[in-house]
This record gives structure tokens, C-alpha cells and sequence, in this order.
């Protein structure tokens, strides 16, 4: 990063910065709910360069927040997961699925992939999970330093998805959109996450960040009770009429530890953020927090593929 003042920008978390910028306190919550969303973290956690980055990753702020026209606008009728299984379909058997790579071992001419039951050889790996997962994989040789470094100091945000459904979808009745934006939380969003077809009401909201660390050692009365209080202050009391109940904790999830992106604190921009991308012997890097567009969105993580498979392609 040798954009002039990116040290400075780097030395300070983005609490601090905004501090000196934003004195309203109403812009202040609006910008941490945005933040929570975006990032599962809190100001405090994030440098300052980083999350210019982002924003400029994505097309900024309102680009990354703002549902028509912005990243949240489409669903995925089939959901999203339809797009790794008609991606599966191409590769057939040569797809192989719950086998955890616990070790990657290089030699002069390939790298081998070692699970618990099986090892599997190439001549190049490319590794695509969140950072702080790929620094869980045992390196031999190690990787270098920077690289080790920032692999445990790129933290995943905090987020868990919680989704409420209804016999009816009582607040497009009332004319509302269903879209809810809050500083005070449980919630820090809301969407109307009805069917497409309509024939199944439903609202999501999200847990984020500080709120998100703390939200399963809560008993789920405790949390159902809260979530639906605050869709009771949004909505109104038809909110309490619920059909079913769903949450789902990022953090507790084996193979992704966290929810919608890794973050980075001050200091590892300018220090250590080239060890992300550049490749390790035989071994190279993609996933989101690797791109250099839409950062953090699967259109970040087609971008990251591309640009390591050339670069494999390139060698061979």
C-alpha cells in the first residue's frame, strides 16, 4: 500500500478515525449498523485503510448497503448454493466432498493434499477458505512469516442470520417493505424474505458483530424473546404471531468461523497484505478476502479464482 498517507490511515482503527470526522451521533449509528452488516465487526476492530479498501473494493458505501441497486438487491430462487451445485455437476468425480485437508506437502515437482483418510497429489494446490482456515492447515515447509502473520491476526466477523416465518406477510398488508435498519439492535437488519412465489412469509435479520460474539451462550428463549421484541417495535404486535423460528451462528460453523468476511486490524495493510495473494512455492491463494473487486461477495471470490488460476496456468 503506497497510496500517499496509507501508513497513517493504517496506524488507527476506524473508531478513532471517524471520530475526528463524524460528530453527529445519529450518522455515527447509522454508519455502525453499516459496519456490523458489512463487516460482522465493530469500528474498534477494523484499521481505518482497510475499510476504505473495502469500500472501494465494492463501489463504496451505499453500493455495498443499499438493497435496490446495491450488493443486498438479488436472490437466488433456488438459492445460492445452486450455483456450487451446478458448478459440481460439471467436475463429476473428480469433485470430492468431506474430505478436510489437514496438511499441504511440497516437494520439487507437486504438492500432496493430506486428509484424515486419504492423500491426494498435483502438481500445483490453490487454496480458497477464509484465511484464518487456511492458516489451520499444517504447511511442510512452513509458510513464510508474513504470511503466517497475517493469516492469524485476519479475523472473521462476527454474524448469525435469524429467520422468522408467518402465515402472512402482514407488513407488506401494512405497506411496509419489511427493511429495517438499526443501531440498537438485536437486529441490525431486517428483510422481507418472503418467497418468491409468495406462498411463504418470512422476515431475516442479522446479529452482527460485538452482539453476534456473545448471542448462542444466550438460552434461545432468551434470544427468540429478543428477536421477536424487536420485530414487535418495527412491525407490531402481529409480529409476535410467528410460524417457526431459525437461527444460524456463523462462528460456530467448522468451516467458515465466522460471517460475511475477515477483517483486518491496524498495522497488517501495508506490512503484510501482499503475503495474501502471493503465492508460497507450489501453493497459491484465493477466496473473497483475496480479491481485489466486490471484497468479502462471491463475485470477489470468482474474481480471486480467476486471477489464481491464471496465475497456475501461467506456470504450467
Amino acid at each position: 500500500m503506497s497510496a500517499e498517507g496509507a501508513e497513517d490511515l493504517d496506524a488507527e482503527t476506524l473508531e478513532t478515525w471517524r471520530s475526528r470526522f463524524v460528530k453527529s451521533s445519529k450518522i455515527s449509528a447509522v454508519m455502525d449498523a453499516a459496519i456490523r452488516t458489512i463487516f460482522g465487526a465493530e469500528a474498534r476492530d477494523l484499521s481505518a485503510l482497510y475499510f476504505l479498501m473495502y469500500l472501494n473494493a465494492g463501489g463504496g458505501l451505499l453500493s455495498l448497503s443499499e438493497v435496490r441497486g446495491g450488493a443486498q438487491q438479488d436472490r437466488f430462487v433456488l438459492g445460492a448454493q445452486s450455483i456450487s451445485r451446478a458448478l459440481a455437476e460439471e467436475l463429476g468425480d473428480a469433485l470430492k466432498l468431506g474430505v478436510a485437508v489437514r496438511k499441504l506437502v511440497q516437494s520439487q515437482d507437486g504438492v500432496e493434499a493430506v486428509s484424515d483418510d486419504e492423500t491426494l497429489g498435483g502438481r500445483y494446490a490453490l487454496v480458497a477458505v477464509p484465511p484464518t482456515l487456511a492458516g489451520r492447515i499444517e504447511y511442510q515447509p512452513s509458510v513464510s512469516v508474513g504470511r503466517d502473520q497475517l493469516t492469524q491476526r485476519f479475523a472473521m466477523g462476527a454474524a448469525v442470520k435469524v429467520l422468522v416465518t408467518y402465515e402472512r406477510a402482514f407488513w407488506r398488508e401494512a405497506g411496509f417493505s419489511g427493511e429495517v435498519v438499526s443501531s440498537d439492535g438485536p437486529l441490525s437488519v431486517v428483510y422481507d424474505n418472503t418467497s418468491h412465489d409468495r406462498q411463504q412469509p418470512a422476515l431475516v435479520g442479522f446479529v452482527v458483530g460485538s452482539q453476534a460474539r456473545q448471542w448462542s451462550a444466550q438460552p434461545l428463549a432468551d434470544r427468540k424473546r429478543r428477536v421477536v421484541g424487536a420485530l414487535k417495535r418495527y412491525f407490531g404486535e402481529e409480529a409476535e404471531s410467528l410460524q417457526e423460528y431459525h437461527e444460524l451462528d456463523w462462528g460456530a460453523e467448522p468451516w467458515s468461523r465466522g460471517c460475511p468476511v475477515g477483517g483486518l486490524p491496524p498495522g497488517m495493510l501495508t506490512h503484510s497484505f501482499a503475503h495474501l495473494r502471493k503465492p508460497e512455492g507450489r501453493i497459491h491463494w484465493a477466496g473473497t478476502e483475496a480479491a481485489t473487486e466486490w471484497i468479502g461477495y462471491m463475485e470477489g471470490a470468482i474474481e480471486s479464482g480467476e486471477r489464481a488460476a491464471d496465475e497456475i496456468l501461467r506456470r504450467l
